[in-house]
């Protein structure tokens, strides 16, 4: 049983829910490079950057709040390390985030629109925890678009 769930309502809509009562909602970009995070505590702009779109950055553009970065996360504002981690199992994606006195694991499956579960040891931000969804999200939706591109560019097409 999980604590919390991410559940797609939308074209480009998720909404997190513990026990069936709304949490927070994660309003994607296109392509999932971007997503507005919104909770009752406020709203955050989700990044994916770079190359491979590994470095997930919300908060403000020019002063992130919180960077995931693998194997490391660095909070605005503390020294206490953090640790993040993206294994990929079979037919399903996991995110971590470890920090001292708590951890956030989400976890979700390959399928398109599968819900994001989330177990939470210790107190954390629902923004924080939709941070991690965005960032499982995004890596699902680039290795979709990745298995795509390598098929179409093997396929041989009409001779």
């Amino acid at each position: 049983m999980s604590d919390m769930t991410l559940h797609r309502t939308g074209r480009r809509l998720w909404t997190l829910t513990t026990a069936g009562t709304p949490r927070g909602t994660l309003r994607a970009g296109r392509g999932l490079v971007c997503a507005d995070a919104t909770t009752a505590e406020g709203t955050w702009s989700l990044r994916a950057l770079g190359r491979r779109q590994l470095r997930i950055t919300a908060g403000p553009p020019d002063a992130p709040v919180l960077v995931l970065e693998p194997p490391l996360a660095r909070w605005a504002g503390t020294d206490a390390p953090a640790g993040w981690s993206t294994p990929r199992g079979f037919r399903r994606y996991e995110g971590v985030l470890t920090r001292p006195g708590g951890r956030v694991a989400a976890r979700t499956s390959t399928r398109a629109g599968a819900p994001v579960d989330v177990d939470l040891i210790g107190r954390h931000p629902d923004l924080v925890v939709l941070t991690v969804c965005f960032a499982l999200l995004a890596r699902r939706r680039r290795d979709r678009a990745r298995a795509l591109l390598v098929a179409a560019m093997t396929s041989h097409g009409p001779t």
